[in-house]
């Protein structure tokens, strides 16, 4: 019991104090915009973002479907809602990245085979993967239904007290009802490090050329945005991995540098 105390005073109290609204810094956005974006539903419930990547794959985090059966997972597309419409296909297989581990930024990737191929629509589109990492500084897009206040969840992220911590959420998080998104700008990898080391962060491992960090003040992702599909000039670049809630840098997997996994795992 006391245990619990102090992890809910360590959890929530960083939400009460250091409040932030939107996605965080995001503005709304219409599906036809972001044809490519979907929402990842377990066991009927926002789970985490991801991206539509061929008629009949869909790319997401790994942590949003370790620990999940098929049945459990279903993908929301087309719609510009956060909570309802659109249209929801299940998961026929899963494939994470062989080397994910959840201690680790890099490798957090998930490609999700859906149980039936999609038809292009104006509201559903597979999106293009980038040929080249984008520079330092140059700009980029992250869309997603993650919460519109800042919070340090990610600190003690999928550690202990899952259970727990989802309710935490559902109690203070500032869920959207319309999907956002918001301008960021890339970071440097070693500065990245840097910012994550400052913040005391035990997961030290893992920002290196298989990822990519933005940074940009009172904008980012948060909580439910993991998965959420990093786009420079409207092509993937990066899968959220950690989100830093607007305090610390996001990171996210380099999908330019897992092109032979994404490809060996797409023939299908």
């Amino acid at each position: 019991m006391i245990r619990t105390l102090i992890l809910l005073q360590f959890v929530a109290l960083p939400w009460l104090v250091f409040g932030e609204h939107r996605i965080i810094g995001g503005n709304t956005r219409s599906i036809k915009v972001v044809p490519w974006f979907g929402s990842l539903l377990a066991k009927s419930k926002l789970k985490c973002s991801g991206v539509l990547v061929k008629s009949n794959y869909f790319l997401t985090a790994a942590k949003c479907v370790a620990g999940y059966k098929l049945s459990d997972l279903k993908v929301r597309l087309g719609t510009s809602s956060c909570q309802s419409g659109g249209f929801k296909v299940g998961v026929c297989k899963v494939k994470i990245h062989p080397q994910y581990s959840a201690w680790r930024f890099d490798n957090n990737l998930a490609l999700l085979r859906t149980c039936e191929s999609l038809a292009t629509t104006r509201q559903i589109k597979a999106i293009e993967r980038a040929d080249k990492v984008p520079q330092d500084h140059s700009r980029a897009n992250l869309t997603g239904c993650g919460a519109r206040r800042g919070s340090w969840y990610d600190i003690a992220e999928g550690r202990t007290f899952d259970e727990f911590l989802d309710a935490l959420n559902d109690m203070f998080l500032d869920l959207p009802t319309q999907l956002h998104s918001t301008e960021l700008r890339i970071l440097n990898q070693n500065q990245c490090a840097s910012d994550w080391r400052s913040f005391g962060s035990y997961r030290l491992k893992g920002i290196s050329h298989l990822t990519i960090c933005t940074k940009t003040s009172r904008k980012g992702a948060c909580v439910y945005d993991m998965g959420a599909p990093l786009v420079v000039d409207n092509k993937l670049v990066g899968i959220l991995s950690t989100s830093g809630c607007s305090f610390k840098p996001d990171v996210y997997s380099n999908v330019i540098k897992h092109k032979t996994w994404f490809d060996d795992n797409t023939k299908e």
